[in-house]
């Protein structure tokens, strides 16, 4: 039997391994002007009464149930929901993709976590064909281990099925990841997952995240952070 005491010493401040997992517009990619601009139009030629920041805080989810309150004053099946979506993203695509970029820092962030070898994802409430054009545009795809998007999912943010989807699919479990995340439901449905975030500002303010209390730290952006502070938390 060995000699305990020639066993090497724990190091009781090694950090655990941390998982990294993202939300993708608003948070790596600068995209919200363009969605929403799209959305503007979207919503009055249904009828929509919402405009500014009334529109704005309504922009999360998918389907009908997104639908139902961008036009509150109609029913939309689910069939019939998914189709004005779907039309609404070719139609952001089309007009505006070539305009995103990638946030200030946001790619050095990746590539110092990427150097460390954490692993990472992508959990958002984009559908597939904006995800691709995205990550395929911006040459960000080289960066990440799993993508869990709309079309993966049954619920979207504030649910936490998202960011489970994207732990399991990463092989971790929730305490050991981190979400970045740049909307308060995003950082409700990490909480609900258990699991610890970093707020973006961006389109809300510090105070909007304020209430969750599985918030790490609330920053401007990626580039306010260095990958090495975020081990130890």
């Amino acid at each position: 039997m060995q000699n305990p005491a020639r066993l090497p010493p724990i190091n009781i401040f090694a950090p655990m391994q941390k998982t990294f997992l993202f939300d993708l517009d608003g948070t790596l990619i600068d995209t919200m002007h363009w969605h929403f601009i799209t959305w503007e139009v979207v919503v009055q030629e249904l009828g929509s009464p919402l405009k500014g920041d009334a529109l704005m805080k309504e922009l999360y989810g998918n389907g009908a149930e997104l639908m139902h309150r961008l036009v509150p004053h109609r029913t939309f099946t689910e069939e019939e929901a998914r189709k004005i979506v779907d039309d609404k993203e070719a139609r952001y695509r089309n007009l505006y993709g070539h305009n995103i970029t990638v946030l200030e820092g946001a790619r050095e962030f990746l590539e110092e976590a990427l150097s460390q070898k954490i692993p990472m994802g992508i959990g958002t409430a984009s559908n597939q064909a904006n995800i691709d054009f995205a990550l395929d545009f911006l040459d960000l795809r080289k960066y990440l281990n799993a993508i869990v998007g709309a079309d993966d999912v049954e619920f979207s943010k504030p649910n936490p099925e998202t960011w489970l989807k994207l732990a399991e699919a990463l092989n971790t479990s929730p305490e050991n990841c981190i979400v970045f995340e740049d909307a308060p439901k995003g950082i409700e449905a990490a909480a609900k997952a258990g699991m610890k975030a970093i707020a973006i500002t961006g389109h809300y303010t510090a105070n909007d995240f304020k209430g969750y209390k599985n918030v790490l730290k609330i920053v401007p952006g990626l580039n306010a952070l260095k990958v090495s502070e975020l081990l130890y938390l």
